[in-house]
């Protein structure tokens, strides 16, 4: 069986058994009222930033058969606050137009989560396995995913971002990136966060936080750039 793999922009279009499905890292919706309630004052222009990118990608994409969300779609870490509702429900109005399915997985921020999914008739999952593929968040492994027929794990949570030097000069600029590498004969594919808050980590400065001790120096970086396109860097340990 092919599994088809294709970035776009900050999502991951997977093709396999005639099914198209869409993936979405980290959202952090509500994020600008986690501001706000520590007072740090700042517009709410999230919401709106993360339907216009995502927009972008359907035009390029068109209507898929299912999107997953992969997890920590919303920023607090207790109860759901307002914008949370707000921005949850309507995103998941949206993408429920473009998808015939929305899968949801439950992050480390989504402990509370389920009454927004629940309202919108959709059930938040540890996680979901589409036939060789396994879709997770990142920060816990599961008995499920170790079954020999599984030869995907995507996942999102470390929010991976590199640091490229300007050709020339010394200005180093952040990017966020996907890594693609292996471990134990299974091909891993972390997303970088959906979220515009921040690029991100670099996993060469600091620690993913996820379930597993990857190597990730030898995974390929694949840096987002402009206009939905992914640039191939290689292998993450040789960047400068």
């Amino acid at each position: 069986m092919e599994v088809k793999l294709k970035f776009v922009g900050k999502c991951l279009l997977i093709e396999v058994k005639r099914k198209r499905i869409l993936v979405v890292g980290d959202l952090h919706l509500g994020y600008e009222e986690f501001l706000n309630r520590g007072g740090v004052f700042v517009t709410r222009e999230m919401m709106r930033e993360v339907i216009r990118e995502i927009a972008e990608v359907f035009e390029r994409v068109g209507n898929v058969d299912k999107i997953v969300l992969l997890g920590d779609v919303k920023h607090n870490f207790g109860r759901i606050v307002k914008q949370e509702w707000e921005d949850a429900g309507g995103l998941i109005d949206y993408l429920m137009e473009k998808a015939k399915e929305v899968i949801i997985i439950k992050g480390n921020h989504d402990k509370i989560l389920e009454p927004i999914a629940e309202k919108k008739g959709i059930e938040v999952r540890d996680y979901f396995i589409f036939d060789e593929i396994a879709f997770l968040h990142g920060d816990r492994d599961f008995s499920e995913i170790h079954d020999r027929k599984i030869k995907y794990w995507v996942m999102g949570h470390g929010h991976p971002a590199v640091k490229l030097r300007e050709r020339g000069g010394a200005k180093m600029e952040k990017y966020k990136c996907f890594l693609v590498g292996k471990f134990k004969g299974r091909e891993i594919i972390i997303l970088p966060s959906f979220f515009s808050g921040n690029e991100g980590s670099d996993p060469r400065e600091n620690d993913l936080g996820l379930a597993w001790k990857f190597n990730l120096e030898k995974f390929n970086a694949g840096v987002v750039g402009e206009r939905l396109k992914v640039l191939e860097f290689g292998l993450l340990g040789k960047l400068e």
